[in-house]
């Protein structure tokens, strides 16, 4: 199948188009701790990448892309921070208590995951070694449940650090290992879920689990029995996070702002139907209908967590409030420039 290299190059632009976008509005909303926290993320997500290839060597990127560190595109570690950051822009339009959010936005990335990653690798952006009809369509459940804890765990740090004074020498300290301690968190939590889906295999196979050694064998995650557990294991963790969302909204569902983030909202959508459009433009959809079905219902998913607040108080929507704001404090901004510059 001939793939289009213009899928490449829009990607690969809308990470840094996103990205800047998001730190201009920064720069002028004023917020520099914001801007802090966005970099933080983008770094964030050029160690996991560059971390991940080179210590599980289970996937690698297309040599298509045209800025690259480390033989990791940057526009990943920008599409992480973008990805991120716009998912917590989300969840605080449900004025959700904060300790809660980050279970909403690690819902609203993997739910982008499982409609993009197994896309994605047929559109050659990257490869997993696994085959294209093996677990999520191609992609390790482990991936799956990694998009969870790497949300999970940079959205619930930050979170914290924004509770914390950011005057306190420690609370800068913290800002700046946030990266590595979000990386930290992850590889705990991958090695969690490796190690209790490869368990039942181990009790089985009791000669070699007797021998006290651990040899990260990785192609033991591909043995059908722990491809069940893995499974089983993802399942738990989905329908623990839906309930958790699902609880939060109904307990605080007279909380809910009335501010709609235009930025948030195109970010999110434009992956979305980028991924859309390429099954039918590339002819995904003659391979496996069924990630045409999945990419439509994942995205109608994300549309009713975006807009649910606004179909609840249909009467108080200001949808362009933000662009308003962000208007007038321009004109403002750009009227106080050239003052000073007549004088």
């Amino acid at each position: 199948m001939h793939i289009s290299p213009n899928y490449f190059l829009i990607f690969e632009a809308g990470g840094f188009i996103f990205f800047i976008l998001i730190v201009v509005r920064k720069i002028f909303q004023r917020n520099w701790t914001g801007i802090f926290e966005l970099v933080s993320c983008a770094v964030f997500g050029m160690i996991l990448e560059i971390g991940n290839t080179y210590l599980a060597h289970t996937y690698s990127y297309s040599p298509n892309f045209l800025v690259n560190l480390a033989h990791v595109p940057v526009a990943i570690g920008l599409g992480w921070s973008v990805v991120i950051y716009c998912a917590m822009l989300l969840s605080d339009q449900y004025n959700l208590p904060w300790t809660l959010r980050p279970f909403m936005d690690a819902l609203t990335a993997v739910i982008l995951d499982v409609a993009m990653d197994a896309i994605a690798i047929r559109l050659g952006f990257w490869h997993w070694a696994i085959p294209l009809d093996k677990e999520w369509y191609g992609v390790p459940f482990e991936n799956l449940v990694g998009w969870i804890l790497v949300v999970l765990a940079f959205s619930f740090l930050i979170r914290f650090l924004r509770t914390l004074n950011h005057r306190r020498t420690m609370t800068k300290f913290l800002m700046i290992l946030s990266p590595f301690l979000s990386y930290l968190g992850l590889l705990v939590g991958l090695a969690v879920f490796s190690l209790i889906a490869i368990l039942p295999y181990q009790i089985n196979n009791w000669a070699s689990l007797l021998q006290f050694q651990y040899s990260p064998d990785l192609s033991i995650m591909m043995n059908p029995q722990v491809e069940l557990w893995k499974i089983i294991l993802f399942t738990v963790i989905m329908t623990e996070l839906l309930h958790i969302v699902v609880w939060s909204l109904i307990k605080y569902r007279h909380n809910y702002l009335r501010n709609f983030d235009l930025v948030s909202f195109t970010a999110l959508t434009g992956i979305h139907l980028l991924f859309l459009s390429a099954i039918f433009t590339q002819g995904i959809y003659r391979e496996s209908l069924i990630l045409a079905v999945i990419s439509v219902v994942t995205l109608i998913i994300h549309l009713i967590i975006h807009l649910l607040p606004y179909i609840i108080n249909r009467k108080t929507v200001y949808i362009f409030n933000t662009v308003k704001e962000a208007t007038e404090h321009g004109e403002q901004r750009l009227g106080e420039v050239v003052k000073a510059t007549l004088k």
